[in-house]
């Protein structure tokens, strides 16, 4: 028989399945073009939308940017009218932000004044995943993502990234033009490229986090390379 916290997480793999859904037809995807820029087999992308499998955050994200909605869409009414070309680098920015919400997820539990331990017992899973969860080495589900972030004080939005959200199109004014005109012309080429949107948008988010946050990452990232 099934716990009070696991119905309500697998009503919420359901709910958010079935907003999936609507955003891949309302953007005119099929499921197989969607899974293959995630990178998996359509089987997946059918398990989240009938909530059978648990998607992580990350994965979220990205589906979000594909169909040309916020990520806030999956905890409101809201939804965009928009489309998206889906080409942006997934597998460069998917390990980037699993990194980065692993260093957040740490960093929230350690200010909660929480332990690993603690967490493991709110998810009634042993403390290896925990670890997991915070070195990149897994995915968070995101069921189990909202249920930390409650415990934790947090909100959702605090693991968001920002960068990858639909954005509106708007014109720079003149004060934009004059800064861009005084950056070398590398810098300048670089900027302008939309390729390299993404990635400006993730150091601009790198840029906001501590210190002692980005040290943390730096040392993850080592840990990954060596």
């Amino acid at each position: 028989m099934q716990s009070l916290r696991q119905e309500g997480a697998t009503l919420r793999r359901k709910m958010v399945g079935v907003l999936l859904q609507h955003a891949r037809r309302r953007a005119n995807r099929t499921i197989e073009e969607v899974a293959e820029v995630l990178g998996v087999a359509p089987e997946v992308i059918s398990d989240f939308e009938w909530g059978r499998r648990d998607i992580s955050l990350v994965e979220l994200e990205i589906l979000a940017h594909l169909y040309r909605v916020p990520v806030a869409y999956f905890w409101s009414e809201e939804i965009a009218d928009a489309r998206s070309d889906g080409k942006f680098p997934v597998a460069a920015i998917m390990g980037l932000r699993r990194r980065i919400l692993a260093v957040l997820l740490q960093q929230a539990r350690i200010e909660a004044g929480r332990s690993r331990e603690e967490l493991a017992q709110l998810l009634d899973c042993p403390p290896t995943r925990i670890a997991a969860y915070e070195t990149a080495e897994r995915d968070i589900p995101l069921v189990e993502l909202e249920t930390i972030a409650q415990f934790l004080g947090v909100p959702m939005s605090y693991f968001f990234d920002q960068g990858i959200q639909p954005a509106g199109e708007s014109l720079p004014d003149m004060e934009e033009l004059r800064q861009l005109a005084e950056l070398p012309a590398d810098v300048r080429h670089f900027i302008i490229k939309p390729g390299n949107i993404l990635y400006l948008r993730i150091a601009m988010q790198l840029s906001a986090l501590p210190a002692s946050t980005l040290r943390r990452l730096g040392e993850g990232l080592l840990d990954i390379t060596y």
